[in-house]
């Protein structure tokens, strides 16, 4: 992967909110990844999948083109490739290191649509404290905590006319499930929108009128 790895403020600040609640190794391992980041990068990226992506740009081909018969060789090929731009970069820069990266004047690159990251809400503010206590309505059980949501959702249109947006959906869901997403048999757990049911009426009830 040609992308720099980078920890973004908020898992930063994820690891931070998780430490005070951990004991022994776990508490120790938690301090030494928040005040190492380019160590917790690495480690992320080492780990592959969700975590991977958390900390660098990631591709995926996802359409490939080219020849129109077994016996013939193709003229011209091309792939459709997607990319998850990562905090710190931008469409201008992902390209950039992708034509460095190939090194090839006969490879075209063509961005048929592209969107920088979203930048990071503030996690100080009445706002996530209006989310926080939302979710210890729902989950009880859990931590509030902030984090960086690798799916484009349309906030990505609002972040212009409002600092603070968050990209969050008050849903337990197991790795299956959210493997799930967009494919066959997605679905969630009746408790699980019983609970979203939950958050959302106590997150109204806190706004002001």
């Amino acid at each position: 992967n040609p992308f720099p790895k980078r920890m973004p403020p908020s898992m930063r600040a994820m690891l931070a909110s998780f430490t005070p609640h951990a004991r022994g190794g776990a508490r120790l391992l938690l301090r030494v990844l928040t005040a190492l980041p380019w160590l917790t990068a690495r480690v992320f990226a080492r780990l592959g999948g969700e975590p991977a992506a958390l900390v660098h740009t990631t591709i995926a081909p996802t359409m490939l083109d080219g020849g129109s018969a077994a016996n013939v060789l193709p003229a011209r090929a091309s792939a459709t490739v997607n990319l998850r731009v990562a905090i710190g970069e931008d469409v201008d820069s992902v390209v950039r290191r992708l034509r460095r990266a190939i090194r090839d004047r006969a490879v075209e690159i063509e961005v048929v649509e592209g969107y920088a990251p979203s930048p990071e809400s503030p996690t100080g503010g009445p706002q996530f404290a209006a989310i926080a206590d939302a979710v210890a309505a729902s989950y009880p059980e859990a931590i509030t905590a902030p984090y960086l949501m690798m799916a484009a959702t349309d906030s990505r249109h609002f972040h212009r006319y409002a600092p603070a947006v968050y990209r969050f959906a008050p849903l337990a869901m197991s790795a299956a499930q959210r493997a799930s997403v967009h494919g066959v048999d997605e679905h969630v757990s009746i408790d699980s929108l019983e609970r979203g049911e939950r958050f959302h009426r106590a997150l109204i009830r806190s706004l002001p009128e």
